[in-house]
């Protein structure tokens, strides 16, 4: 909001010191304020706390001598002979020198009949009618009365005369201590505290004032604190932290102690005062100090902020001055190295556009070089059918010329990624075997190449190519693993997945399967690293040491091919990676090199389609060779209507991916719709679109890579229509 409020950043800065210091004078003041409030109420729950504890125990000291004395006094033998008489005028007279003597302040005496026969107490407003109901409700030896606006402690002794085994009861005797805020408060045990004696919600005594009597009671409300809890209630629109204990007694009463807690943080306004007066003053002092040093800080920014604008427009080569040695002056020079490196990284960029643009360039040219080299080599052999022995040399080199070329699109392929898994049978052992020498060139010396091969594994069904790159990029990350040399161990041999392992590993199906494992002795990975290692671009080599997609490519290749990779590793004893292929029966035959005079001839009906023109009538040319009526069309509306015109059926579509106006993908679907019993063959340069069309529609299709023979076109061709009666003809070819 303030960006869009203040043009200038001296003034943003301002506005933020502003705001920053508000805010921390704020959040201090609360902090302050709540600190000590919890500190205060802890101190007030503590006193209050020792407050109750010392009144009970000082209570219970004064019960004690209570009941010793009532004790003593009415083992006295002239109070039962006083007693004995059962005269109430006789005994009355004397129970102003039995109070004295007995240090108390309520002395009550009464007969078995529970008639009142003598009563005397210091005050002389305590009516005899509620002395008599309080002797009557009281049973055992501890009572609490409150009688003529006082409260007594009240302890009672029956008077026995004769022995023990034939005494009699001369009735009871009652002597009660006074509990009066006075001689509380002189005590000095409540200190500051006030405090109210309760029974039954109604207050009996209490240091409060009058009219704070009724709210304190309604803030009861008919429920009793337990003893030691410390409770916060309101009353004279005061808050005050208060806790009770029960002073025991046939008619027990409840001793509640308070402490003012607004009272007790009254300090807190002056303190609240003092932190507001300091949080202006640094206010002030903070605003003046930016305002004096914002000017200084954004001048350079300024600057900055224009250079900004000139990358944005393109310009890499104007200059900012660079003044002094402070931060904005190493922020100037940051901003400098920033200007250079993006210079770099754009020339770096246009050059990685320039490849790009290669690459894709190169996908183009091998398409268009595929067609080309295709007619190259198909007229070749054609012409090699029936060369003289003088001219066919020269037809051969023509025809090596463009095996070379396919080698040349083939290279184009890999350069812009676009190959396509071509899987046949291959044995692990020879796919190692085959790759050692290369191996031990891209290792170095210095490490040892160590192979293991078992006689006993099964074949597996793989792209030979993609195979060789998993096990070249496996010993690649082994041999950057270490880097002061070590040992490289790749074995082969037979496993078996069980259920137990597929239920832990959901790509994995249970069943035989052949292992190479690739063990280096190099420094090893720790567990966080193993979680990422086959993720793209993940790496742990230096910036430009590594792309990170190495072992990704890997495992790739292996979902692709239906395996599974493992991994174990220790920080400073090595990794092994363990790669696991589905085993075939060793009986399986492997592909083996056929020669051009080994093509297939057969018979049927062919839909050739193809926009090439010159490669359309070399490919018709071919087919008719091999023995198959061939229907030609340039693309995939004609081949439509070539077909709806040709009564008779058609065996296979032959079709190009790529063309003009309906293209092979599209013509597929709509011949097979027509006719279902249909095969098709896919041709195409552009691989990558090939194999996503073959994904696309399925196993049935069939993908034929350009450049291609005409020997590899009749055995796909023958693969496709097979169980059809084949024969096999002498046809001129390499």
């Amino acid at each position: 909001m303030l960006a869009l409020r203040f043009k200038h950043l001296r003034t943003k800065l301002l506005a933020w010191m502003l705001a920053l210091v508000f805010l921390l004078t704020s959040a201090t003041l609360i902090l302050v304020q709540a600190r000590m409030r919890k500190h205060v109420r802890d101190d007030l729950v503590s006193t209050l706390r020792s407050e109750t504890a010392t009144f009970a125990a000082l209570e219970s000291t004064g019960h004690q001598l209570t009941e010793q004395s009532v004790t003593l006094l009415a083992a006295q033998p002239t109070l039962k002979a006083l007693m004995s008489t059962n005269d109430p005028v006789t005994v009355d007279e004397e129970c102003g020198p039995l109070l004295k003597a007995a240090g108390a302040d309520l002395l009550v005496l009464e007969n078995p009949a529970g008639e009142i026969l003598g009563f005397s107490a210091k005050s002389d407003d305590i009516p005899l009618s509620t002395v008599k109901r309080l002797m009557r409700e009281s049973f055992g030896s501890q009572d609490w009365w409150f009688a003529g606006n006082h409260l007594f402690d009240v302890s009672t002794h029956t008077i026995w005369i004769g022995t023990e085994d034939s005494r009699r009861s001369l009735g009871r005797v009652a002597i009660g201590r006074e509990v009066s805020p006075q001689s509380l408060l002189s005590t000095g045990v409540f200190g500051k505290a006030a405090f109210a004696f309760e029974r039954h919600g109604a207050v009996l005594l209490s240091s409060l004032r009058a009219n704070a009597w009724s709210e304190f009671e309604n803030s009861l409300g008919g429920a009793e604190t337990p003893n030691d809890k410390v409770e916060e209630i309101d009353f004279e629109s005061e808050r005050y932290l208060e806790t009770s204990v029960e002073l025991p007694g046939d008619h027990p009463v409840r001793l509640y102690c308070f402490q003012s807690f607004d009272q007790a943080t009254s300090f807190l306004r002056s303190l609240n005062q003092l932190l507001l007066v300091l949080g202006t003053l640094v206010l002030i002092v903070g605003a003046a100090f930016t305002f004096v040093i914002s000017r200084q800080i954004t001048r350079p920014l300024e600057r900055l902020a224009f250079g900004t604008q000139q990358l944005e427009k393109g310009d890499f080569d104007f200059q900012i001055p660079i003044v002094g040695h402070d931060e904005v002056a190493g922020l100037t020079r940051s901003f400098e190295q920033m200007r250079t490196s993006l210079r770099q990284s754009r020339e770096s960029l246009v050059r990685s556009a320039r490849l790009e643009a290669v690459g894709r360039l190169a996908g183009g040219v091998a398409h268009d070089f595929n067609n080309l080299v295709m007619i190259i080599k198909g007229y070749s052999d054609l012409l090699l059918e029936t060369a003289t022995p003088a001219n066919r040399p020269f037809i051969d080199e023509i025809k090596n010329a463009g095996d070379r070329a396919s080698g040349l699109t083939r290279q184009l392929l890999a350069f812009s990624r676009k190959q396509v898994l071509e899987p046949q049978v291959l044995d692990l052992n020879d796919t190692v075997k085959s790759m050692v020498k290369m191996l031990r060139v891209l290792i170095g010396e210095d490490i040892e190449l160590i192979t293991n091969l078992s006689d006993e594994i099964g074949r597996v069904k793989a792209d030979p190519a993609q195979l060789e790159q998993v096990i070249m990029n496996l010993a690649v990350n082994a041999r950057d693993a270490m880097p002061s040399g070590g040992k490289l161990i790749v074995e082969t041999s037979s496993a078996e997945l069980d259920d137990a392992y597929a239920a832990t590993h959901a790509e994995v199906a249970p069943g035989l399967y052949v292992l190479i494992a690739v063990t280096d002795s190099g420094c090893g990975m720790d567990k966080e690293t193993l979680k990422h290692i086959f993720e793209p671009f993940f790496t742990t080599k230096e910036a430009g040491k590594g792309t990170g997609l190495g072992l990704a490519t890997v495992y790739g290749i292996l979902k692709q091919s239906r395996g599974h990779i493992s991994v174990y590793s220790e920080p400073g004893l090595g990794t092994t990676f363990k790669v696991y292929l589905p085993a075939l029966n060793k009986s399986a035959p492997l592909p083996s090199q056929q020669r051009i005079a080994d093509a297939p001839r057969g018979q049927g009906t062919i839909l050739l389609v193809e926009d090439e023109a010159p490669l359309r009538v070399l490919a018709a040319e071919s087919l008719k060779k091999l023995g198959y009526s061939v229907l030609q069309a340039s693309n995939g509306l004609e081949a439509l209507a070539v077909a709806d015109q040709h009564n008779g059926e058609i065996d296979l579509l032959l079709t190009d991916v790529v063309m003009p106006r309906m293209g092979g993908a599209e013509l597929a679907r709509k011949l097979q719709a027509k006719r279902d019993a249909i095969s098709v063959i896919f041709m195409s340069g552009y691989t990558e679109t090939a194999a996503l069309e073959n994904n696309a529609l399925g196993q049935r299709f069939i993908l034929l890579n350009k450049p291609f023979s005409t020997e590899a076109m009749a055995r796909k061709i023958a693969e496709t229509l097979s169980p059809k009666p084949l024969t096999n003809a002498a046809s001129g070819g390499t």
